[in-house]
């Protein structure tokens, strides 16, 4: 199916985008050369790869232990707030 401006105009109705006409003819030519990159990948011989779900799949992720740490940021989170009652953020009241 060839791509044209009428393609272009149903795409970003269904993405819900809005085209300007100004940009029609430049996304006709990109979306013409996805698709033709598309192709060539269909036309690959993979039958003899084995699908995979994950490309990492079988390793272990690189994850640190966990670690207990003592934290006291309170002083320096409340230092930034806008405004503070003591050591509580002072927001205003939603009802």
């Amino acid at each position: 199916m060839p791509i044209d401006a009428k393609v272009v105009q149903q795409v970003a109705v269904l993405a819900r985008l809005q085209v300007e006409s100004s940009e029609e003819a430049r996304l006709v030519k990109e979306l013409t050369s996805i698709l033709s990159y598309v192709e060539q990948l269909q036309d690959l011989d993979v039958s003899g790869i084995e699908p995979t779900s994950q490309v990492g799949e079988g390793t272990k992720a690189p994850l640190r232990e966990d670690e207990v740490k003592p934290s006291n940021v309170r002083d320096e989170a409340l230092a930034q707030a806008p405004d503070r009652d003591g050591d509580y953020f002072r927001v205003p009241q939603v009802v």
